[in-house]
């Protein structure tokens, strides 16, 4: 199993001025306090002493000015950001990616983007399945499973379902870590699918207007996105062979609500908005300390994770088995709150975490390849009619079962708890899944061997093409040869009637 330490690594990226920041008459815009003199440093510059303070980090995104140069936008953003996140996906680590900042400082924009601009989780989730398109051909089988959920005011909320009476709880799992339970998930298929369900979890995710910020994110959204890989072998090369290996990885992507303070934000008198400013805050103020403590690496420290509904879910994510990038986005105006975000950064990026590869290593069953090969039907016709044969007693039990008395309806309750049975259906489905899987996978093989017919018969036609245009050439000039020799001939017989001496003689 591989093991990894690293730092968590830290982004930094500096918004634009926003419309209600412009001034009032013509006056020009205000100059940013942010600058990034480098894609390594930021500094930031105090108005009131004229003294600038740099901070380093992994990377420092400059997006305040569009026509700068050095601007970059989401899809450059994710550039930067997107690949590494995706290799460690599918290398089988643990990965998360966190977005901080105060307020209107373009966490949302970042995260979800627009639709000329998506931002980093769009743009993920269309290079996963891409890539799930490619591991096909490299007999591994992907799935992909997909859950929105909330934090607002301590409560966790599943943005996917309209039964709200379901309570979702987070708890620990002694291998993996903490948990949502009751989250639904849903297996994604297609761009289209996840755009769909993004849509239906942001119009009920909590948010209102507020002096910061008209589209205020009231609660912290997480994303989890959980790929399971079965790579398959096979020694003979035929078909897909045998289930060898599994790997199960998860994404986080967490967008969280914006710190803000009740002087800034004027929701006086507002309890409900009063009450979630207080839970946001409370939240990121105990992911503070989880950080400060974490960065101070004392093994003897108490880490107040359950503190609070937030840090208790990113546990694993902040120092355990995680892959972790943060993302902290910054004010160009705002001095006070930005140094304070730069000054949190600088302590997240001290902390370590230890990721390990989630690989499970399957026992093989051997098959007996060489009857299969020698059968009439194909391996994906000889597995079908196995799967439906089991089916069809399964369904037949079933029947025979619901038929009988209420003490058989206790029998087949009994039935269905027995080991042979439960073993029974989970074959089913794993020969089923496989059976599936090898008809996508011969599938994209025979489009392969398609596309180098078409190639081939491509060259082929050219090459009579051209020997045909050769032949033509060829023709063409015996043809001009023959027309010149008779030109020649009529030239002689004109010059021979045309000869003076003869006109004299």
């Amino acid at each position: 199993m591989k093991d990894e330490s690293n730092n968590i690594k830290v982004f930094v990226r500096v918004r634009p001025i926003l419309p209600r920041e412009q001034p009032s008459n013509d006056e020009p815009a205000p100059p940013s306090l942010v600058s990034m003199p480098s894609p390594d440093c930021t500094t930031i510059l105090n108005p009131t002493t004229d003294e600038r303070k740099s901070y380093y980090f992994d990377d420092c995104v400059w997006s305040f000015d569009p026509k700068d140069t050095n601007y970059v936008d989401n899809r450059q953003f994710y550039n930067k950001s997107g690949p590494d996140l995706l290799t460690h996906l599918f290398e089988g680590f643990n990965v998360c990616l966190l977005a901080y900042g105060q307020t209107s400082s373009g966490k949302t924009y970042t995260m979800m983007g627009e639709e000329e601009q998506p931002g980093v989780i769009p743009s993920l989730i269309r290079d996963i399945l891409k890539q799930i398109e490619i591991s096909i051909n490299r007999k591994v089988q992907c799935e992909l499973k997909f859950s929105y959920v909330e934090i607002y005011n301590e409560q966790v909320i599943d943005l996917l379902t309209k039964d709200q009476s379901v309570k979702c709880r987070v708890r620990e799992n002694p291998q993996t870590g903490p948990y949502v339970e009751n989250a639904k998930e849903i297996k994604i298929s297609s761009y289209e699918q996840f755009l769909n369900l993004l849509k239906l979890g942001n119009k009920v995710r909590s948010s209102a207007s507020t002096l910061m910020n008209d589209f205020s994110s009231r609660s912290h959204a997480v994303i989890t996105l959980t790929l399971l890989q079965t790579r398959y072998e096979n020694e003979d090369g035929d078909g897909i062979g045998n289930a060898s290996e599994q790997m199960t990885s998860n994404i986080k992507l967490v967008d969280l609500a914006g710190s803000e303070r009740l002087a800034r934000t004027k929701l006086y008198g507002q309890q409900q908005r009063m009450k979630e400013g207080a839970s946001i805050n409370k939240s990121l103020t105990v992911l503070g300390r989880c950080i400060n403590l974490l960065a101070q690496k004392n093994n003897k420290a108490m880490v107040p994770y359950r503190d609070s509904i937030l840090t208790y879910i990113l546990k694993e994510n902040l120092a355990g088995n995680s892959k972790t990038c943060m993302l902290f986005c910054i004010s160009p105006l705002d001095y006070e709150e930005t140094t304070q975000t730069l000054n949190y950064a600088n302590e997240v990026k001290k902390i370590k975490t230890l990721a390990r590869a989630n690989k499970t290593k399957l026992p093989t069953v051997p098959v007996n390849w060489e009857e299969l090969k020698n059968s009439e039907n194909t391996i994906i016709d000889s597995l079908r009619n196995e799967v439906e044969t089991l089916t069809s007693k399964l369904t037949r039990l079933e029947l025979e079962q619901s038929n009988s008395s209420a003490s058989s309806d206790a029998t087949l309750v009994e039935h269905k708890e027995s080991p042979n049975f439960k073993k029974l259906l989970e074959y089913l489905e794993k020969e089923s899944a496989r059976t599936r899987f090898e008809n996508r996978y011969l599938k994209q093989q025979l489009s392969k061997k398609n596309k180098q017919i078409n190639e081939l018969q491509s060259q082929v036609d050219f090459i009579d093409r051209f020997q045909f245009e050769k032949i033509e050439q060829d023709m063409a000039k015996v043809q001009l040869i023959r027309d010149i020799e008779h030109c020649c001939h009529a030239i002689d017989d004109d010059l021979v009637s045309l000869d003076p001496s003869r006109l004299l003689s």
